[in-house]
């Protein structure tokens, strides 16, 4: 993905790049962290009703999964009002959290192995995890062509 019409500049005091994103860019976040977001309300709300089937260590219990959702939830938002006031490192580094916070729930697998696990539990492990991984991706290839750009006007 190529990142159109972003401009660029850098603050001389602090000497920290200010990223202003397209709109189509800040738009394709924005759809990606609705996906993010309702993939996880679906795999959370799914582990708080249907608790005693989901592979879970022994001292989780569902009140601490719903205070992990109400937690980690928040940074998708915080994240992208970053990126969208121009703060690319701060924006980026919150977004990687979130997506590793979601990354987490792969850790189902570590109390059960997948064939164990019934089908609807799956899909909703791995429809949330697939999409962190886009999350990272988009991430990533939003700071390399974000800063291969800036790092030319600067030589």
């Amino acid at each position: 993905m190529r990142i159109y019409n972003d401009r660029y500049r850098t603050d001389t005091s602090t000497q920290e790049i200010i990223v202003t994103l397209s709109p189509p860019t800040l738009r394709r976040l924005k759809w990606l962290l609705l996906a993010v977001v309702a993939s996880s309300v679906l795999h959370y709300v799914d582990n708080i009703l249907f608790f005693h089937e989901y592979p879970e260590p022994p001292w989780i219990n569902p009140s601490m999964i719903d205070a992990f959702w109400l937690v980690m939830t928040p940074l998708a938002w915080i994240g992208y009002r970053l990126l969208a006031r121009g703060a690319l490192y701060p924006g980026s580094l919150v977004l990687l959290v979130y997506a590793g916070c979601n990354l987490l729930t792969l850790g189902h697998y570590f109390y059960a192995p997948m064939h164990s696990i019934s089908l609807r539990i799956n899909s909703l492990i791995l429809l949330e995890a697939v999409l962190a991984c886009a999350l990272v991706g988009f991430v990533i290839n939003l700071m390399r062509s974000t800063l291969a750009p800036a790092a030319e006007r600067r030589e």
